[in-house]
């Protein structure tokens, strides 16, 4: 894993959080989320978070968040902290389109 200096969230975040103030990140418009993932290829220097693999585009780069959304057991998650940006990363999909592939060789 790198370690990757955040720089200021992009701004269609900050204003979706605004006017949204009950959104969860499953809530998020995919406008936004095009924001987040070309704001984070360009802060990691278009290297995946976790094996430093190339990323050709923020396309082809998806959002993994670095504290879970969902924790397993709970009944109440904090909706806000799933739309902190400080909390994403920018990871390839490594081998998990493949078919196939065991859970255990996935990426």
């Amino acid at each position: 894993m790198i370690v990757v200096k955040r720089g200021k969230e992009p701004n269609s975040l900050l204003e979706f959080r605004k006017q949204n103030p009950d959104a969860d990140y499953e809530d998020t418009p995919s406008d936004v989320l095009n924001d987040i993932r070309e704001q984070m290829w360009r802060e990691q220097g278009c290297l995946c978070g976790y094996c430093m693999k190339r990323i050709n585009s923020p396309d082809a780069e998806r959002i993994e968040h670095c504290i879970p959304r969902h924790p397993k057991g709970e009944t109440v998650h904090d909706k806000q902290a799933t739309l902190n940006y400080r909390w994403m990363l920018g990871v390839c999909y490594g081998n998990s389109l493949n078919r196939g592939v065991k859970p255990e060789e996935m990426t």
